[in-house]
């Protein structure tokens, strides 16, 4: 298979924003993913899932992957999270060239069954701080401040099964939060929650990256909910997939603005480009 030519880069109209774009900075990206191939053994073959993603992420960016099923989303984010090693290309985060699975990576699942069901909210969140060597003490007031952080202050001794779905997944994003990793790595954290629930942690998530200036890596199959959150989004098509565009949708968080929809029908299109049938339900 030929090598897909390097990504477009495009923006759609926003509004404007007085000083330097947020999540820029003078030392060069956090992250960056460069001409990366990435394949199972399948039988024993070699099965191609990504055959060429190159793009960036600078510290403070919440940048979307969004593309269909099948299109290698998640291969790339555990790739970056360093569970998969690429065929070719190469992976640097903060300076480190392919590194080992580490806390400087915190990953929220999909899944609600990522919590310790034995511990209880606030165990769950102590304890991947006292692994990675915090004290008691200071691992107890980390912890209890992302889970507040995250409303969840009068349910510190509950347990995970006493927990809404909602409440688990802020749970988790609490715990990732609190080992202060330098990227966040979400797997379609609120795709299994009800359209009400993934809302408002939307909203909630949007103020906390705000608050706490997080760098995200978030795949996602639903559009409105990458323009919604991100400040670009990566496109994948294609199988094995590559970097169909990037579009920049930072600023857009008003989903009934005209610039908003703009971003929304130039995303429709290039994944409407692979073939996708987008009157199903895996495109919002």
């Amino acid at each position: 298979m030929a090598r897909a030519e390097a990504p477009k880069e495009t923006a759609v109209a926003a509004p404007t924003v007085a000083g330097p774009r947020r999540g820029t900075t003078d030392d060069g990206p956090l992250l960056l993913v460069d001409r990366v191939a990435i394949g199972y053994q399948r039988q024993g073959r070699h099965v191609p899932a990504v055959a060429d993603a190159t793009f960036e992420v600078r510290r403070g960016e919440k940048i979307m992957l969004l593309g269909p099923s099948g299109s290698g989303k998640s291969t790339i984010l555990k790739a970056v999270g360093g569970y998969l090693r690429p065929t070719a290309g190469r992976i640097v985060i903060g300076g480190k060239d392919t590194p080992e699975p580490g806390p400087d990576r915190a990953f929220v699942f999909q899944e609600f069954d990522q919590l310790f069901p034995w511990r209880t909210v606030l165990g769950n969140v102590v304890y991947p701080l006292r692994v990675t060597g915090v004290d008691r003490a200071r691992a107890r007031r980390q912890a209890v401040e992302h889970l507040e952080l995250m409303g969840l202050k009068d349910s510190l001794d509950s347990y995970p099964h006493q927990l809404s779905g909602g409440m688990k997944q802020r749970v988790a994003i609490a715990r990732a939060l609190a080992i202060d990793p330098l990227m966040l790595l979400m797997d379609e954290p609120f795709g299994a929650l009800d359209a009400q629930t993934r809302g408002r942690l939307q909203r909630e998530l949007a103020e906390i990256a705000a608050r706490t200036q997080v760098t995200l890596l978030f795949v996602t199959h639903s559009i409105d909910e990458a323009v919604l959150l991100g400040d670009r989004v990566v496109v994948l098509g294609g199988r094995p997939s590559h970097v169909e565009e990037i579009v920049d949708v930072s600023g857009l968080d008003t989903p009934d603005a005209p610039e908003f929809a703009q971003a929304r029908h130039q995303l429709r299109a290039l994944l409407a480009e692979e073939g996708e049938n987008l009157d199903g339900a895996v495109f919002e």
